[in-house]
Parts: structure tokens; sequence; C-alpha cells
């Protein structure tokens, strides 16, 4: 499974030039799905907030802080994992193949990425190996929880919608689910996610 659910991360390229980068975060939240770019976390249930993360840091490539294509939506856990780490400190060369990135809105980012039937992120190939081990530490962190968070989100932000016009089996799953999602959320929020 895609660390994206069935979402398709895409930036827009007919975007307005900004002087401030953050100006570009309502267009960042729409183009990323509400969701961080790296891990898939849902904005709802990031309990620290989402970011906006410079793909190639500002440090290696200064002259692309405003450059929305280089701008990921990031939660705040996956945005100060990665912070100014870039290996292969050529602004021009995400990664060697061993260490390094790929662009969450590149369709090759599956190739190195995904989920497991739990919800748990994996990698398959040594750059994933790096961005889960070493980069964004998903080994440590409670990757299945957080998809289950953000799934369990999403469905009841649908059960939502004209809840008292529905049938008593779905108004009672509804309920079900909402416990579960306040208990899971209460654990987040002790890991700190």
């Amino acid at each position: 499974m895609r660390i994206h659910g069935s979402k398709i991360l895409q930036r827009r390229t007919d975007i307005k030039a900004k002087k401030n980068y953050q100006r570009y975060r309502p267009e960042l939240q729409e183009d990323f799905c509400h969701i961080c770019g790296y891990c898939g976390k849902h904005e709802l249930v990031s309990h620290d907030g989402m970011r906006i993360d410079h793909f190639v840091p500002q440090s290696v490539d200064p002259g692309r802080i405003t450059d929305y294509q280089n701008l990921v939506y990031a939660c705040f856990r996956c945005n100060s994992k990665k912070y100014e780490h870039w290996p292969t400190n050529d602004k021009n060369i995400p990664n060697n193949g061993n260490a390094g990135f790929v662009d969450p809105t590149d369709v090759t980012y599956d190739t190195h990425l995904g989920r497991g039937v739990d919800g748990s992120i994996e990698y398959y190939t040594e750059v994933g190996k790096f961005m889960f081990e070493k980069a964004f530490r998903f080994d440590i962190r409670p990757t299945a929880q957080i998809w289950k968070a953000s799934q369990m989100y999403e469905l009841l932000d649908a059960l939502d919608k004209n809840l008292e016009k529905k049938p008593k089996s779905e108004r009672d799953r509804y309920i079900k689910v909402s416990l579960e999602f306040r208990q899971l959320n209460k654990f987040l929020f002790e890991w700190k996610e």
C-alpha cells in the first residue's frame, strides 16, 4: 500500500510567486491533500501541527527558499527529523542510491517507501531504508497508529454528515469509531506525535 493511500500529491505549476514561503500554506494544504508529504499523517491528527519543509534545505540552496516546487507540507515530526539533512551536499542530487531523499510528489516515492498491512511504514530500497531509519526515524515512531488515526478521522468526517438522518446501525458505527479514535488520539498525544 502507498504511504499516502489513495491520495495523489501533486504541486500545481501555475502558482503565482510569493515573497514569503509561509504564504503558500493554503495551496500546499490543498496540493498535499491535508497530509504530511513524508509520512501521510492527516493534519487534524498532528498534535504539533504542520510545517512547510524545504525539500532541498535552505542551507544547501538558498535560491529556492520561495520556490513552490521545493516546498513540502510536512508534519512537525517529519520536518524536525529531516531539518537541514542533505547527504549528497549537492543541491541537484537528492540521493546517491544509498542515502538521501525522494520528493514525496515524485512517482518514484512509492518505490522506496510504503505501508504494511497494519498501516506501518516500510522500506523497499536503500534510499527508503535511509529515510526510514536515519532521516524520519519511522522505525521508532508509531506509524501504524498514526495511519489508523488518520483513516479513522476521515471515516468519522464522512459519517458525521447528516448523522441524525442515518440508520441506527450507522449511528452505532459512528459511536464505536469515535470512541476508538479518542483512545488512539490520546495514545498519539502521549507519544507527542
